[in-house]
C-alpha cells in the first residue's frame, strides 16, 4: 500500500512536512482536499482524479531522490499543479508542482515547491497521464544558440514596428543584427547581464511550465513613447511581436547610437558560462553610454538527502490551519463557502496545542452544533466529529472512531472561542 495512502506516520511525515502522530493526532495526506490539473505540452488541461493526485503526492515523497538528471533526451509528458482551494488561494501554499518526463524509456518526476526542487525516478505515470505519453515533446539536454537568418532579421524589425499595447501606441524598433535563437531546456533559468563601466545588473528568466518553449528569440529593441525613451532585451516564443520585454532598472535613453553582435556566437551555452550577445550604445542626459549584454544558462539546483529533508521541513512545518464547520466537507468546496469557519492565527495555536494536550476517553457527547473541525498541517490533514457534554468538549477522529477529551481548562477556552 502507498505511503502516503492512510497515515502520515511520525517517522517520515513529522521529521518531514511537519505531520505529528501523537495521541489524537493522526495526520494524513488527504488528497480529497487537493484540486489536481495537469498541462500538457501542447498546452491541452486536464483535471486529475483523486487517485492521481494520491499517486502524485507519492512520486514527490523525498526519499531516494537523485543527484542530477542522467544524460540524454528529455521527453516532456506534463505538468501537475495541486492546490486547496478549501483553504486558500495563494500559489505559496501549493505543493507539489511535478513535471512527469522520460529519458531513455525511464520515467522520472520534478517536483517544486517554491525554492525545493527534486528529481526521482518512479515507475509508472498517473494513470490520466498515461494515454499522452505518445504525445511527449522533446526538450534538449542543454541550450543551444543560432544567429538569426537575413530573413528571420527582416521579419524581426517587421514585428517590431506592428502595434503593442495601448493607444496611444508607442513606437517600436529592434536591431536587426542583435537577433539570435536559443533552445530552451527543461528547467533551470536564463540570466541576461547588462553590462556597463558604470554598472552590472542582472535579470533572471526562469524556465518553468509556463515559459517553457521549444524556444526563444531575442534581439535589442527601443519604445517611444510620449513619456519615455526606452530599451530592452524583446523576446518571442514563435518570432512574432516580440511583446515580452526584460529592461535594466534604467533602460532610457536620448539617442540610439547603434548596436553590434558579438563575434564569435557560441552555438552551445555551457552551463554557468557568460557569453557576450552584442553591445550597443546610446546618449543619456548629453553623454555616450555603452552596454553589453549577456546570456548565462544556469542549471537547476538539485537537492537531496537530509539538505533536502530540512528544506522540506522547514517550508512546511509550520504550515497550519483551521477550520469549523456545520457541513462533512467533499474536498472541492472555496474557502469562501458560507458553512466554512477558518481560525485566526492565535487560534490555530490553540487548538492545536488542545488536541495534544487531549486523552483518549471510551465515549464522546452530544454533536455541537458546529460539528466538524479540520485541521490541515504541511500536505496533512485531520477531521474531527465536535462533540459536548455540558462543559466537556470531546473530539472525534472521523477515520479511527476513536474519542478523545480537552482538558477542562482547554475546554472552557473552546466554548469562549467557538460558542460566543
Amino acid at each position: 500500500m502507498k505511503k502516503y495512502l492512510i497515515l502520515c506516520t511520525l517517522a517520515m511525515l513529522f521529521i518531514l512536512f511537519g505531520c505529528e502522530e501523537e495521541y489524537a493526532f493522526r495526520l494524513h495526506t488527504a488528497p480529497e482536499y487537493y484540486q489536481g490539473r495537469a498541462i500538457l505540452p501542447s498546452g491541452q488541461q486536464i483535471e486529475m482524479t483523486e487517485s492521481d493526485r494520491t499517486n502524485v503526492l507519492d512520486a514527490c515523497y523525498p526519499e531516494d531522490a537523485l543527484s542530477r538528471v542522467p544524460n540524454g533526451e528529455r521527453q516532456l509528458i506534463g505538468t501537475v499543479t495541486l492546490s486547496r482551494p478549501l483553504i486558500t488561494t495563494s500559489s505559496a501554499d501549493v505543493f507539489p508542482t511535478a513535471t512527469f518526463f522520460e529519458v531513455e524509456n525511464q520515467t522520472y518526476v520534478q517536483c517544486e515547491a517554491d525554492t525545493i526542487s527534486y528529481v526521482k525516478q518512479i515507475d509508472t505515470l498517473p494513470n490520466s497521464l498515461i494515454p499522452y505519453r505518445e504525445q511527449a515533446v522533446s526538450s534538449p539536454e542543454t541550450s543551444n544558440l543560432r544567429t538569426a537568418q537575413p530573413h528571420e532579421q527582416v521579419h524581426f524589425t517587421e514585428e517590431m514596428a506592428k502595434p503593442v499595447g495601448n493607444e496611444p501606441y508607442p513606437k517600436r524598433s529592434g536591431f536587426e543584427q542583435t537577433l539570435v535563437h536559443v533552445t530552451m531546456p527543461f528547467n533551470g533559468a536564463f540570466e541576461f547581464t547588462f553590462e556597463s563601466p558604470e554598472t552590472n545588473e542582472t535579470i533572471m528568466l526562469p524556465i518553468d511550465e509556463s515559459s517553457r518553449q521549444a524556444f526563444l528569440s531575442l534581439g535589442l529593441g527601443t519604445e517611444v513613447s510620449q513619456d519615455a525613451k526606452q530599451y530592452g532585451l524583446h523576446l518571442s516564443p514563435d518570432q512574432t511581436l516580440y511583446e515580452d520585454v526584460l529592461r535594466p532598472k534604467d533602460a532610457s535613453f536620448d539617442r540610439m547610437l547603434g548596436a553590434r553582435q558579438a563575434n564569435p556566437l557560441p552555438t552551445t551555452l555551457v552551463p554557468n558560462e557568460r557569453y557576450p550577445l552584442f553591445s550597443f550604445s546610446f546618449i543619456r542626459d548629453g553623454k555616450p553610454h555603452k552596454q553589453v549584454v549577456s546570456i548565462t544558462y544556469r542549471e537547476e539546483t538539485l537537492l537531496r538527502g537530509d539538505q533536502l529533508k530540512t528544506k522540506m521541513r522547514q517550508q512546511f512545518a509550520h504550515r497550519r490551519h483551521v477550520v469549523t464547520h456545520e457541513l462533512a466537507l467533499l474536498g472541492t468546496e472555496s474557502k469562501d463557502e458560507s458553512f466554512l469557519n477558518h481560525a485566526n492565527a492565535e487560534t490555530v495555536q490553540f487548538v492545536f496545542q488542545a488536541i495534544d494536550r487531549s486523552k483518549a476517553v471510551a465515549s464522546a457527547g452530544t454533536p455541537a452544533p458546529t460539528p466538524y473541525l479540520t485541521v490541515f498541517e504541511g500536505i496533512c490533514a485531520q477531521t474531527f466529529d465536535v462533540s459536548y457534554d455540558e462543559d466537556d468538549v470531546y473530539l472525534t477522529d472521523t477515520f479511527t472512531g476513536s474519542h478523545f477529551k480537552l482538558l477542562r481548562a482547554d475546554a472552557e477556552r473552546w466554548h469562549d472561542l467557538f460558542n460566543k
